[in-house]
């Protein structure tokens, strides 16, 4: 049960890989360039050791080893490509007995009239119509006003009139006003075919570059999780003498990240580590890997001696 699990890790680890897809537009209009198998060079992917032969292709504008895509440095929107939007998703309401059904969008309710103010608790809430109340009661209220006004014994000042508004006239609304225009930058057509054989120029030489250092030995850890950690010939030689037993008797990722230090391999840091760690069930790979290192090297001295002489 415990090996099941480990395997079903390691799978994950690799699909964890996620870069955006590649547009078919994109594949349409830039191709696809393809390289040489290379035997030489290491290659992990989220700490997943990937075995040679290794294939670096180019696919739209995306960088692949053995269809694994490693680099898509620009989205194809940079260059004036166009990607499909995914269809918009209908509403939904969930029914009694527990599915979902489609509903359309409720028409917006019409704006209400202002309700009438409503009298404190215990008094009449009849609404009254000052137009509709009989004219004598008006006249009555204004001789009553008249004759307060004659025995009061000072005269109130007038009131202040406030002050008028300084400002400038406001423009009429529109009907527009309110809604927020979707702005988007313009994509000069003219200047897109430029782009896109730019962009494929510059992806056939990163993939180019990719594929001549492995030809030379480098190796590659590629994780969503930091940049690309690369080490040249000198590099991949310590770390396939050191990695394969590392891996089989280390007990946790510091473990395993003392044991590499132990041996010389002072550039990988704790996050690599534990991501080796994760697949530490590929020690046999690698194993195998370093007896057709410590060949190819025997093979190597062999013909030195003999093109020496001794």
């Amino acid at each position: 049960m415990r090996k099941c699990f480990l395997l079903f890790l390691i799978c994950f680890t690799v699909r964890a890989w996620a870069l955006p897809d590649v547009p078919e537009e994109a594949k349409k209009e830039l191709g696809s360039t393809y390289g040489v198998p290379q035997m030489d060079g290491f290659v992990f992917i989220e700490g997943k050791y990937i075995a040679p032969p290794y294939s670096v292709s180019r696919k739209g504008n995306g960088i692949f080893i053995n269809r694994i895509q490693i680099a898509q440095p620009v989205s194809w929107t940079a260059v004036g490509g166009s990607v499909p939007e995914p269809p918009p998703q209908p509403s939904v309401k969930k029914a009694t007995d527990g599915d979902f059904e489609e509903v359309e969008e409720p028409p917006a309710p019409a704006p209400a009239a202002d309700a009438p103010a409503e009298k404190p608790d215990g008094e009449n809430n009849e609404v009254v119509d000052e137009q509709a109340a009989p004219a004598e009661n008006k006249e009555s209220e204004t001789v009553k006003k008249k004759i307060d006004d004659l025995f009061a014994d000072d005269e109130d000042e007038p009131a202040t009139p406030p002050a008028p508004k300084v400002g400038l006239p406001r423009a009429p609304a529109s009907p527009q006003e309110g809604k927020v225009a979707k702005v988007t930058a313009p994509v000069s057509v003219a200047d897109a075919p430029a782009k896109k054989a730019e962009l494929r120029q510059n992806l056939d030489k990163l993939r180019l570059h990719y594929e001549n250092s492995l030809k030379q030995n480098h190796f590659f850890f590629f994780s969503e999780s930091h940049s690309v950690i690369r080490g040249n010939s000198g590099s991949s030689r310590t770390l396939i003498y050191a990695l394969p037993s590392a891996l089989r008797s280390a007990r946790s990722a510091e473990d395993l990240l003392a044991r590499l230090q132990r041996q010389g391999v002072y550039f990988l840091d704790l996050p690599t580590a534990v991501q080796l760690f994760r697949n530490r069930l590929s020690f046999p790979q690698l194993e195998q890997r370093l007896e057709t290192v410590k060949q190819k090297e025997a093979s190597e001295a062999a013909a030195r001696r003999a093109k020496r002489g001794y």
